[in-house]
């Protein structure tokens, strides 16, 4: 009789677990990819540097930014990895220009040619050391 008590009590522990737990709350896993919060200062300095490295690269005389951010996301490791999707757009200004984080996009759509890039950034806040792993875009 003691014994299909205490497995009917310990059904009940476990379901009361189970039912208490809830997505909001999952546990940060060293190597899992979570969503980033684009409002955190370390995620924005991490897609400001990526935005900033794909201006060096490109041969465009005109500054680009992003139209819109699709999708962030962060991984811990040795550091954190920062992985971006974002829909990115020419400016009215010159790479020469100051103050381009509030450029204006061109009216046109042929004149902002717009592209969705991925990037992928790792750093190392104790170092002090920051850099793009991986950078790819496309026509969009």
């Amino acid at each position: 009789m003691a014994r299909p008590l205490c497995t009917l009590l310990l059904l009940l522990v476990t379901l009361a677990v189970a039912l208490s737990w809830s997505p909001e709350e999952d546990r940060i896993i060293p190597g899992g990819i979570y969503k980033a919060d684009l409002n955190d200062e370390w995620v924005q300095r991490a897609l400001d540097f990526a935005i900033s490295e794909y201006n060096k690269a490109t041969e465009d005389d005109y500054y680009r930014r992003p139209l819109r951010v699709l999708r962030a996301r962060q991984q811990i490791v040795g550091g954190v990895n920062y992985f971006f999707d974002v829909e990115v757009g020419r400016t009215i200004c010159t790479k020469s220009q100051p103050n381009l984080d509030t450029c204006a996009f061109h009216e046109q759509p042929e004149l902002q040619k717009k592209q969705l890039c991925s990037f992928k950034i790792h750093e190392v806040a104790w170092e002090d050391r920051i850099s793009l792993v991986n950078s790819r875009c496309q026509e969009a």
